[in-house]
Order: structure tokens, then C-alpha cells, then sequence
């Protein structure tokens, strides 16, 4: 990808293109990550005609790459600067991607009564596909099917082929990114919300296992650079707990074929334990047993890669967020999935890099950043559990986290 195959649009709240930012004036940074919410900066010259319109809350950018829609999203914060030898200054803008609707919005226990307080079912159940499910659980809370104070306006949903297993889910009021989350990854699918035309539109999409095809090694000349960490699992195996108390409790032992490797690949057997207090289904506890699995059961691989400019494989259009390929690193031949997209456009030219498996290997504060946003989902799915009456003891419950 080069500088000439980027667009950058600056749009309204209304999602009405505005203009476009040319190569030349672009200071621009984007770091996306899978199933997750995406950022980006961009710094402006003060005078620039499309400075004011970005200022205005709601406003956001378009960024379209050779192949397809980058990103998409509103503008968070702004802050202008200025120096002797800049008088007029500049200002940064920083904003996030179109995605951030699904951190922003919670799913109700019953979507369709708009009045928190009179809710009458303690959960949303739902069974079905994975696709379908995520379709509709976006669709209920804050699409085409939400209550009016609910829905977002100009948001659409794509294309629903009813992909992975079908399996059963109970909502109540986790964020719609952390619900999504769970489903996709044992389902092998990805999601965004993205601005296609004057929509904006929840996309989901199966991953590809492109292992064959993208072999990544600075030897051969298809990485101009990489940095690689491979560790321990998070857990081998997971004990879910769902209704019930002390020995008349029910229990779930969930595993599965890549944790009992990586468990005797290492020699540890790493157990971990799930309160499921909401239910006593047993398909819904081994589902919540293999989101963990899907999200930490496995030998952990991270790698931060910068491709070579001129790769028969180009990133971000013959392989992408999501999918799995080969890196090289040091003679050992490793598979991760690519989590993560940096891209950086300025004055000294066009740089994008690909960031595969878990990226809190290489940063401690983002490690620490994920235990605490572990821990507070965990201790929320509790309150929310003893709030609905599933515990008899809220404080025994959140003491039971750690």
C-alpha cells in the first residue's frame, strides 16, 4: 500500500462527507485491532479548510484504503498548539472507530421495553448460529429493531449467512462488544461497524486460515523487521460453575484439543474457574468455558511485523484482521492470527505494520491495562448475577473472583 492509495474524508455528524484531506497536508496515525475498538490522530494545520468542521462534536473521518473501507469513526478529543515558529498553529484530533457504538451500548435483559425499570425477564436468551446471534443482539439493542431512544441512527446491519455453531447465549447488560466478543471467538468470526456510503454498517466476517499462502520471515525478504514472544497458556482447563450451592453445585470441566497440547507441550496443567451462577444449562456453561479457552487456551504467540513495501501478499488486501498466518522467527516456523493494524502517513512517506497474536507480551502497561478490564467485567457479570437474584451472597460472590 502506498501514500497515493489512502483517502482520508472528514464527514459530519450526519455522516455527510465533507471533504477530503490531501496527501500532502496528511499527518495521520490508525492502530485497529480485531473485534475491538480501533483509534486514530490526526494532526491539521489550524488554516485548513476541513479544521473547523472536525472540531464540531459528532464529526469523524473516512479511511479507505486500496481495497476497502480502512476505518471509520467519530472525533473524541481535539487539542490545538502553537509556537514562535508555528504562529498560527496546529491542532490534534483524535477520535476512535466506528465500532466504539458497541462498547458504548449495553445489551438489555428485554431490548424491546426502552424503560430500564420495568424490565420483566432477567435475561436476553437467545439460541441460534453465532452470526445470527450477533446480528441480533446488535439489532435489538441499538440497530433497526431497537426501541427509537435506543437505536443508532443510520446503522445497518450487513449481510447475515448464519456462520459457526449454534449455541446459546443469556444477556444482562453486558456491554454488546464484550457479548460479541465471547460469540465470535469460538465461532471463528470477526465484526465491525464501519461507514459504507451514508450508513454505517455492522459487518461480520469468517476468518481465513492463511498459513500456506502468508509466511512472514525477515530471511526470505517478506518482513522488513519483527519481534516475537512466545509464552505459557493462560489455562489448559476450565471449571464452570453454575447454579446451585457448596456440594450441590453444578460443575462444567471444559478443554479441548490445542489446551491439552499446549498443556503437555509445557508440562503445566493451568486451571482456571468461572462463576456461571446465571444458569444451569450445560450447553451455555461449556460455551462460557470455551470463550475462555478460545481467548487464552493455547501457546501464546505474539509478534509485532512491518511487511516489505513490495510483498506479493499485501496487508490489508490479501490477508487482514483476523486471519492466521506464518511468522519465522529465528529458524522456528510459529502461526498467530493478526490482531492488530498500525499505519502512519506523513511527511516522511507511508509505514504499516501488522501486529499478530496477544500485543500485552511486549507492553507491561497494556498487560496490566487487561487484568484490570478482566477483572472489572468479571466482578460486573457477578453484580449483575446477584442483582438478578442468582447469589445468595453478593459479597461471598465478588470475594470468590480473585
Amino acid at each position: 500500500m502506498k501514500l497515493t492509495d489512502l483517502t482520508v474524508e472528514v464527514r459530519a455528524k450526519n455522516l455527510v462527507r465533507q471533504g477530503l484531506i490531501r496527501p500532502e497536508d496528511l499527518a495521520l496515525e490508525l492502530e485497529d485491532a480485531f473485534n475491538n475498538v480501533g483509534t486514530w490522530k490526526l494532526v491539521l494545520a489550524s488554516e485548513h479548510p476541513l479544521a473547523d468542521t472536525l472540531r464540531t462534536p459528532g464529526s469523524g473521518l473516512i479511511i479507505t484504503g486500496p481495497g476497502d473501507v480502512l476505518m471509520s469513526g467519530p472525533v473524541v478529543s481535539s487539542e490545538y498548539a502553537a509556537t514562535p515558529e508555528d504562529r498560527r498553529g496546529s491542532i490534534a484530533f483524535e477520535g476512535v472507530s466506528d465500532s466504539v457504538i458497541l462498547s458504548d451500548m449495553l445489551a438489555w435483559p428485554e431490548p424491546s421495553n426502552p424503560d430500564v425499570a420495568t424490565q420483566r425477564v432477567g435475561h436476553d436468551e437467545r439460541t441460534g448460529p453465532a452470526e445470527s446471534l450477533m446480528h441480533a443482539y446488535v439489532g435489538a439493542n441499538c440497530g433497526p429493531a431497537a426501541p427509537s431512544s435506543r437505536r443508532r441512527a443510520g446503522l445497518l446491519l450487513g449481510p447475515n449467512q448464519a456462520r459457526g455453531p449454534v449455541i446459546a447465549k443469556a444477556a444482562r447488560f453486558p456491554t454488546l462488544g464484550e457479548l460479541l466478543t465471547g460469540i465470535a471467538a469460538v465461532a471463528g468470526l470477526g465484526f465491525r461497524i464501519v461507514q459504507r456510503g451514508a450508513q454505517l454498517v455492522f459487518e461480520t466476517y469468517a476468518i481465513t486460515d492463511r498459513t500456506r499462502e502468508v509466511r512472514l520471515d525477515v530471511l526470505a525478504g517478506t518482513l522488513a523487521g519483527q519481534r516475537v514472544s512466545v509464552s505459557t497458556p493462560g489455562t489448559t482447563r476450565v471449571i464452570v460453575a453454575g447454579q446451585g450451592e457448596q456440594e450441590a453445585r453444578t460443575f462444567v470441566p471444559v478443554d479441548n484439543a490445542a489446551s491439552l497440547g499446549a498443556e503437555s507441550d509445557w508440562g503445566r496443567r493451568i486451571e482456571k474457574f468461572v462463576d456461571q451462577r446465571n444458569t444451569n444449562d450445560v450447553a451455555e456453561l461449556t460455551q462460557a468455558g470455551n470463550e475462555l479457552l478460545a481467548d487464552s487456551g493455547f501457546t501464546a504467540t505474539a509478534v509485532q511485523a512491518v511487511p516489505v513495501e513490495d510483498s506479493s501478499m499485501e496487508f490489508g488486501l490479501d490477508w487482514g484482521l483476523g486471519d492466521r498466518v506464518s511468522v519465522v522467527a529465528g529458524g522456528q516456523e510459529l502461526t498467530a492470527p493478526v490482531t492488530g493494524m498500525v499505519l502512519k502517513a506523513g511527511d516522511g512517506g507511508f509505514r504499516a505494520g501488522a501486529l499478530l497474536g496477544d500485543l500485552t507480551a511486549f507492553d507491561p502497561q497494556a498487560a496490566s491495562a487487561q487484568r484490570a478490564q478482566t477483572t472489572d467485567r468479571r466482578v460486573s457479570a457477578l453484580e449483575r448475577t446477584a442483582e438478578a437474584g442468582g447469589a445468595a451472597d453478593p459479597v461471598m460472590s465478588l470475594m470468590g473472583v480473585f
